[in-house]
């Protein structure tokens, strides 16, 4: 769970990293069209300034220029030798740099959208008085000589004032106020309308608003599918881990109780169901197993053949029933003589063998006798039954010359018969 977290957390903070990247390139590429635009209107205008400077030097490089009086023109009242007379008496009108300036202008502000005007803070012309724009911009560029335009956008126009410097023949007209060549005498202005300017900001801010929108959308849809499949993926490999649970306890129990049956299919298998000593299945495998270690181990090995007396004679006076409750008497004694490591069977009807491991045919008697005795001095009970039983007993010792088990059971069956055939309830050894 903390690694999906973690994860969730961390891509969470990629995406929203990411975005704010996007948003700054995009409010750059904005601001950076902006300046652009913004460089196109200075371009524009600084040429319309430069083109009429380049009239006005030329003018001012010829000492003025003279035209033929007509009508609409009259001499300048604030120039200075204003006008002259040809040899044929006709008049001609003085125009210096700064009235040619003004009537370009004029003409321009009446047939174009750009406006210019020539103004300076100590105008000679009482048309020339600036005003607050103008004003603001004059004193800047008086105070910064090295600056040569100042600008500022409004709402509708791109203003733009250029510094005009003295020139020497500047100074026929402004002798009187103490200017000197490259003082800043005045500025002319452009003003250039920004209707396209205004309509092009408004289009890119339109649509960077819609790239900040679909920016920030995409950018919770990539969160909510990036979390939603990391929360799948880990809610699946949850419920995979807890159907591995759940299949593993499954499996655990099927195990343990399959172990189970096969535990109780063994015991069936190797079990004799009435008397539940070992059957003859499991003493035949477990004795050949036996026999074959002791013949390799050169250990002493030894069987003895139980048959109960008279057993027959016990089913036929008592009845089978009876019978059975006698076979597990005599099996519950035989159980508790013998040591663990001792295996006691019931191979027949009525007939048991018990291998002895480690014992020779001496130590074999003993038990049996101890056996024997103990059957003959008890007797089985009921409510209303008491039965004397017997039991007779052959044994055999393993012998060198013995290749299997069977032959060690033969010779202790052997003397069994004969213990059987001498009046029963007996012990012998086989020994011939």
């Amino acid at each position: 769970m903390k690694n999906k977290n973690f994860l969730i957390y961390f891509t969470v903070a990629v995406v929203f990293c990411f975005t704010l990247f996007i948003i700054k390139y995009i409010n750059d590429t904005r601001n950076d069209y902006q300046k652009i635009s913004e460089k196109i209107l200075f371009q524009q205008a600084s040429t319309l300034f430069n083109n009429i400077v380049t009239i006005r030097k030329w003018s001012s490089d010829h000492g003025a220029i003279y035209v033929k009086a007509h009508e609409g023109i009259k001499p300048n009242p604030y120039l200075p030798d204003n006008h002259t007379y040809t040899k044929d008496d006709e008049l001609l009108i003085k125009i210096n740099p700064a009235w040619m300036t003004r009537q370009i202008s004029e003409i321009s502000n009446a047939k174009e959208k750009y406006y210019f005007k020539i103004t300076s803070l100590n105008p000679i012309n009482p048309k020339n008085i600036p005003d607050e724009f103008e004003k603001r911009a004059l004193k800047h560029l008086q105070k910064n000589k090295n600056d040569l335009y100042y600008t500022s956008l409004g709402n509708e126009k791109y203003d733009f004032m250029g510094s005009l410097k003295i020139e020497p023949s500047c100074l026929n007209c402004h002798t009187n106020q103490n200017y000197v060549v490259g003082d800043v005498i005045g500025g002319l202005r452009v003003s250039i309308p920004i209707d396209h300017y205004k309509e092009n900001v408004e289009i890119v801010d339109s649509k960077t608003n819609i790239l900040y929108f679909v920016t920030f959308f995409t950018s919770i849809v990539f969160i909510v599918i990036i979390t939603f499949t990391i929360h799948s993926i880990y809610t699946r490999e949850l419920n995979i881990m807890k159907l591995n649970k759940t299949l593993e306890n499954k499996v655990n129990q099927r195990t343990k109780e399959l172990r189970e049956a096969n535990k109780k299919l063994l015991e069936i298998s190797t079990t004799d169901y009435l008397t539940n000593l070992s059957n003859r299945r499991y003493f035949f495998e477990m004795g050949n197993k036996t026999f074959h270690l002791a013949k390799r181990e050169k250990s002493k090995f030894s069987i003895i053949c139980i048959d109960i007396d008279f057993f027959k004679h016990i089913n036929d006076t008592y009845g089978h029933n009876i019978g059975d409750e006698v076979l597990k008497y005599i099996a519950n004694k035989m159980s508790k003589s013998i040591r663990k490591s001792d295996i006691v069977a019931r191979t027949g009807g009525e007939e048991f063998t018990i291998l002895l491991n480690n014992t020779d045919e001496n130590s074999a008697f003993i038990l049996a006798e101890k056996l024997r005795t103990s059957v003959e001095n008890s007797v089985y009970k009921t409510d209303d039954l008491m039965i004397q039983v017997t039991i007779s007993l052959g044994i055999s010792e393993l012998r060198q010359e013995d290749e299997d088990l069977d032959s060690i059971i033969s010779r202790a069956d052997r003397a069994l018969y004969i213990a059987k055939k001498d009046n029963r309830n007996r012990t012998v050894i086989y020994r011939f």
